[in-house]
């Protein structure tokens, strides 16, 4: 099947228009099939398995048929061997509830081959059970300091450190004016680093390196943790004094997510990361779009930042597909803020040129490996890389 998104066409933009003002919540399939007639079975096949997974004769003329089964509304040509179907559900199927609303998109059928979830789209009071981000991208320029163009973000590696090794390291990326620096996503709770010892060391020293400074750098903490755990470890990250907290939707689900961030006593910005994602998202003609899982999804739950794998790296992501999740960060979605795009593995300032005309300003670059080991002096490497990253701002206007 063709990789061309669906995003950049005419027929996107107007099937968009026409649902936007739809009662039912809509969902958009990217569908394999040879012709015309095989995509509507198809799809049928879909709006059935979505929502009563059950034979004809339990639903055929009765009022389920009318108001619960999903309504194919529009189905179209793609690529060759491809076709668009949208398929409108009952609010009333899902009540409110994030997992039931993710089921109804796209749980039987994400099993079946040659159907991908490309995007959905919300009747505006839907939205009254999604606040989505308290921070988004301003709300994090707020809390940086810095009013426009690309952040900086670090991680603290490797796992296996002391808590002293990492509140040092935290320190040094903070004396250089480092804005975010996070945990590396594979900081749990080890022995050698336990979660609240680190956590409060390396707030200390951040702390202590913007008395300094004067500066504004925040500490972000994984709190990706078993079941509720994660909630703990949040809440406590907040009492300890983190700046905000990191979580990976892939291992803990996305309604959590949404739990924390509409939390009334919980007052931190959330970055999201995609560990074990990939299942979900690298088949072209399966899984889901990182449009809609990175952009989409990300906001929904109430993340600030998605952390995504870019091109140019070690991963797979073409720039098409990333400009694509960055356009997934700041769609419209019935008013929720945008949220910044950060794209991350494998990012040296050797790449910055390119990653600022493909990015723009409104991005956070997470550098990790290469800006840990340009240099024996961790800040002196942050100085070097806000030099880097400037003239490639500069070249870029």
């Amino acid at each position: 099947m063709a990789s061309n998104p669906f995003f950049e066409s005419e027929l996107f933009n107007e099937l968009n228009d026409a649902l936007r003002h739809s009662s039912r919540f809509t969902a958009t399939y990217r569908i394999a099939a040879d012709d015309y007639a095989e995509a509507k079975k198809i799809a049928r096949g879909i709006a059935v398995e979505q929502t009563v997974e059950c034979p004809d004769e339990l639903f055929v003329n009765t009022w389920i048929e009318d108001s619960v089964i999903g309504q194919i509304e529009d189905l179209k040509k793609a690529d060759p061997g491809s076709y668009y179907a949208i398929i409108s559900y009952s609010p009333d199927t899902v009540e409110g509830e994030m997992t039931e609303f993710i089921n109804m998109l796209f749980g039987n059928t994400s099993l079946q081959p040659g159907i991908r979830l490309m995007s959905f789209e919300l009747p505006d009071n839907m939205y009254n059970h999604y606040p989505g981000p308290k921070f988004g991208r301003q709300g994090i320029r707020d809390l940086c300091g810095i009013e426009k163009g690309p952040i900086l973000m670090s991680a603290l590696k490797p796992l296996g450190r002391s808590v002293k090794d990492f509140g040092e390291t935290a320190y040094k990326l903070a004396l250089g004016g480092c804005p975010l620096i996070k945990d590396d996503h594979s900081l749990f709770n080890q022995s050698y680093a336990p979660f609240k010892d680190r956590v409060k060391a390396c707030v200390d020293s951040v702390n202590n390196a913007n008395a300094k400074t004067g500066g504004h750098s925040l500490y972000i903490a994984n709190c990706t943790a078993d079941s509720m755990e994660f909630l703990e470890r949040a809440m406590a990250a907040q009492e300890l004094g983190a700046g905000g907290i990191m979580a990976a939707p892939g291992l803990l689900g996305l309604s959590i997510i949404r739990e924390l961030s509409s939390a009334p006593d919980f007052h931190l910005p959330i970055f999201l990361h995609p560990s074990f994602s990939g299942p979900l998202v690298l088949t072209a003609d399966s899984g889901i779009s990182p449009f809609c899982y990175y952009g989409q999804f990300s906001r929904l739950a109430g993340a600030d930042a998605a952390i995504f794998t870019s091109f140019g790296g070690r991963f797979p992501f073409t720039e098409e597909v990333c400009r694509k999740i960055c356009d997934g960060t700041e769609t419209e979605m019935g008013g929720l803020r945008s949220i910044f795009p950060v794209p991350s593995g494998g990012m040296k300032w050797q790449l910055f040129k390119k990653m600022v005309q493909v990015y723009g300003p409104d991005t956070i670059f997470l550098v990790g490996g290469a800006l840990l080991t340009e240099s024996d002096d961790l800040t002196a490497n942050m100085h070097f890389y806000f030099e880097k990253l400037e003239e490639a701002m500069k070249n870029r206007q």
